[in-house]
């Protein structure tokens, strides 16, 4: 019966990964296209779109290949299979810890790595990187639309909406992961994160 468990959840993680993978490369290729075929002049340039959409899918697969490989490492260090250790990281992201033992300390390890994204997108001069982006996207879509480039104007005006969005989808994830490490306080994981805001364990 275990062993059967243990197969469905290592088919679910694969079938995440692969998920990832592909939503990964399809928002690569779109971004790719809109950028050679709407955003480089007055009139849409299909053929431009697609060679652009090709450029970036190749470059998504460089950096997604490095990825699963750095991955994969950190799972076998770990003692779980790269579709599994992947799969304990999407439940950390929703702030919910794995019941598994054998799965704690890949817990343990996507925790601290969360922490210290978190603490690295808090300081200030990430703050005010991203306030420069968003004014800036949002002048150049503006100046766009009395120029009359409605297209361009329009997806510059969206970025700057989706860097404007991204306090509340931190502030989101800072409490999810709150949760997962007072979570893994109750089992036993001291955590020092009310004094320097780090991670509930030290990495290794």
């Amino acid at each position: 019966m275990s062993g059967a468990t243990e197969e469905a959840r290592t088919g679910s993680g694969r079938a995440g990964a692969v998920g990832v993978v592909l939503g990964v490369l399809a928002v690569a290729a779109l971004a790719g296209f809109t950028a050679g075929a709407i955003l480089g002049g007055d009139r849409v340039d299909m053929s431009q779109g697609l060679t652009l959409a090709a450029v970036f899918v190749l470059l998504a697969a460089f950096v997604v290949a490095l990825a699963w490989w750095q991955t994969r490492r950190r799972a076998a260090r770990l003692g779980l299979g790269t579709a599994r250790y992947m799969k304990v990281v999407r439940r950390i992201r929703r702030g919910e810890v794995p019941d598994d033992p054998a799965e704690l300390p890949a817990a343990i390890d996507a925790a601290t790595r969360a922490r210290r994204s978190l603490d690295l997108q808090d300081s200030r001069w990430v703050g005010w990187l991203l306030g420069g982006l968003t004014l800036l996207w949002f002048v150049t879509g503006l100046l766009n639309a009395f120029d009359g480039h409605y297209v361009r104007a329009g997806y510059n005006l969206v970025l700057a909406g989706l860097f404007l969005v991204n306090p509340l989808t931190m502030r989101r994830q800072r409490r999810r992961l709150e949760a997962v490490e007072q979570a893994l306080r109750d089992r036993g994981r001291p955590s020092d994160h009310g004094t320097g805001g780090r991670s509930p364990v030290e990495s290794k």
